[in-house]
C-alpha cells in the first residue's frame, strides 16, 4: 500500500463506522456534493460507472437507482462491507488503494469514472488518472469532485500557500468526536494539468450553490460556504488518439 494510502486508511478507520452513519444526513454529502455529481452524470441508464471512493456505498446506491451498473472501489474494508451490505447483490465492491494500479478492473470497461471527495487525499494524481483513462471506453467521462484550491487553505493558520501542494490538516466533527483528517492542497492549475497530461479534455467546471434550507441547522456556516465555493466539480472527457481525431477530420460530412 502507497503511503498515502496508508495515511487515508488510518483517517477514515478511526471514523469508519461514524463516517458510515453520517454521510447519508450530512448537507455537505446529501445536499451539496452528492446531487452535484449526480446532475454531471447525467442519464445513467444502462451505464456502467466506476464509483471510485465509494466509501459506505450512498453513492453507489444513487446511481444504481438511475439505472447504471456499478462497481464501486474504497481502501477502507469496513466501509466496503458496508456497502456491500447496503447494495446488497446490486452493484460489486473491491477494496483497493486508487494510488496504485487497479489490474482487476478491465480496459475501455467503462462508460463513467465518478472520483467523488477521494483525489485530494494523493500527492500524485498521475497514476490514478492514468488508470481511470485506461478502463474508460473512448467516448467515456470522468467526474471529480475536490476540495476547492481556494476554500481549502481556510483550514490553516496561518493560510497554507496557494500555489504549492501541501499536505493539509482538518479536524472533523462527527458523532460528538473531533478527528483529524489529513490531504493534499494544490492549485487550480495543477489540477487542470493533471487531468491534460493523463488524457482527459476539461468539459465543465459547474459551480452549484448549496440549498440554504439544507442548512437551516446552522446559518452561520451556511453563510461561510456560499460566499464562495467548497468543493470543486470538474467534469472531463476521454480524448480520442491523435490519429483518431485527425481521422474524424478527414472524415466527409
Amino acid at each position: 500500500m502507497t503511503q498515502d494510502g496508508q495515511r487515508a486508511l488510518a483517517d477514515y478507520e478511526q471514523m469508519a463506522e461514524i463516517y458510515a452513519d453520517d454521510v447519508d444526513h450530512n448537507p455537505m454529502n446529501a445536499s451539496y456534493e452528492r446531487p452535484a455529481m449526480l446532475v454531471m452524470a447525467g442519464d445513467l441508464q444502462g451505464q456502467r460507472v466506476l464509483d471510485v471512493g465509494c466509501a459506505a456505498g450512498a453513492l453507489s446506491e444513487a446511481l444504481v437507482a438511475r439505472g447504471a451498473s456499478v462497481v464501486g472501489i474504497d481502501i477502507n474494508a469496513r466501509l466496503v462491507e458496508r456497502a456491500r451490505d447496503r447494495l446488497a447483490g446490486r452493484a460489486v465492491f473491491y477494496v483497493a488503494d486508487i494510488a496504485a494500479p487497479l489490474p482487476f478492473l478491465a480496459s475501455e470497461s467503462f462508460d463513467l469514472v465518478i472520483a467523488s471527495l477521494v483525489l485530494h487525499y494523493l500527492a500524485d494524481w498521475g497514476s490514478p488518472l492514468r488508470e481511470f483513462a485506461r478502463v474508460l471506453r473512448p467516448d467515456g467521462a470522468l467526474l471529480i469532485s475536490t476540495h476547492h484550491p481556494v476554500a481549502d487553505i481556510e483550514v490553516t493558520e496561518p493560510p497554507a500557500p496557494y500555489f504549492a501542494t501541501t499536505l493539509l490538516a482538518d479536524t472533523w466533527r462527527k458523532g460528538g468526536r473531533d478527528f483529524e483528517v489529513h490531504f493534499y492542497h494544490r492549485p487550480l492549475s495543477a489540477i487542470i494539468d493533471a487531468l491534460a497530461d493523463t488524457g482527459f479534455l476539461v468539459e465543465r467546471i459547474p459551480e452549484p450553490i448549496p440549498d440554504a434550507d439544507a442548512f437551516a441547522a446552522d446559518p452561520a456556516f451556511y453563510e461561510r460556504i456560499r460566499r464562495g465555493p467548497w468543493f470543486l466539480f470538474v467534469r472531463s472527457l476521454k480524448r480520442q488518439p491523435t490519429a483518431n481525431r485527425a481521422r474524424v477530420r478527414r472524415s466527409p460530412t
